[in-house]
């Protein structure tokens, strides 16, 4: 979970200094305040995630914690992209049973009560935004690429059958629903309730045979904030007028 971890800190900080670098050059006016067109937003959220769905990933999972960040770009007044790398786990109940023994702990049962199940995430989303400009929400829904681990005892779980460590990277889904507020003293600054869906393409017959071969889905609950900045600087308009008396 560690390294899964500081690898997702170490993207969302490299994003947080890229925009930290344009927030220099172009400052925020009296004029653009919150989510305004060509204007972008850099946030995180953290809050608990549930597998719900998913044959042995979701069979006595219990609710972990999530983390997401995500960067934001308003089109126009109603629609929006965003990229939102994201981090959670799920532990499971002692009496849930995992498919096979574990060859790595020869003298245990097969409770899955040192079992995790790690996604580590990107997802990209076209989001619709509706309500006022100082409340809103947002509905989205893109694809995304996740990296799901299973260990017990913090190590890697391999498959019995074909050898193969039960840690790959596979295509998904993610859809989220959003309510936002921004502060009236920190208008560009906003709070955040999102719930957030997750499927992941994870089924591989060949490769895990013996189990953990179905499509896991996740739902999320999160909470957090975000900051809106000029992301696109405007042209100054005396060189507009220039160009066209030439």
């Amino acid at each position: 979970m560690n390294v899964s971890f500081r690898r997702v800190s170490i993207a969302v900080a490299i994003a947080l200094a890229a925009v930290s670098a344009g927030l220099a050059q172009a400052a925020d006016t009296a004029a653009t305040k919150g989510p305004q067109p060509g204007r972008a937003a850099l946030g995180g959220q953290i809050g608990s995630s549930y597998v719900f769905s998913g044959g042995d990933y979701a069979d006595g999972a219990q609710p972990r914690l999530s983390f997401a960040g995500h960067f934001r770009y308003q089109i126009d007044r109603t629609w929006g992209w965003q990229f939102s790398p994201e981090f959670t786990w799920n532990g499971y109940v002692s009496h849930a049973q995992a498919p096979y023994l574990d060859a790595h702990f020869p003298g245990e049962n097969a409770s899955k009560q040192r079992y995790i199940s790690q996604f580590a995430g990107l997802g990209a989303q076209l989001q619709y935004f509706g309500g006022a400009p100082g409340s809103r929400w947002h509905i989205g829904a893109g694809p995304a690429i996740y990296r799901v681990v299973v260990q017990n005892h913090r190590k890697v779980v391999t498959d019995p059958v074909s050898k193969e460590d039960l840690k790959s990277a596979h295509l998904g889904a993610t859809a989220e629903f959003g309510i936002e507020r921004l502060l009236k003293r920190l208008p560009n600054t906003a709070l955040e309730a999102t719930v957030a869906w997750h499927m992941v393409f994870a089924s591989d017959k060949t490769k895990f045979p013996s189990g953990w071969n179905s499509d896991p889905m996740l739902v999320e609950l999160r909470l957090g904030a975000h900051y809106y900045y000029d992301f696109r600087r405007p042209k100054p308009a005396g060189k507009g007028a220039k160009g066209l008396s030439k």
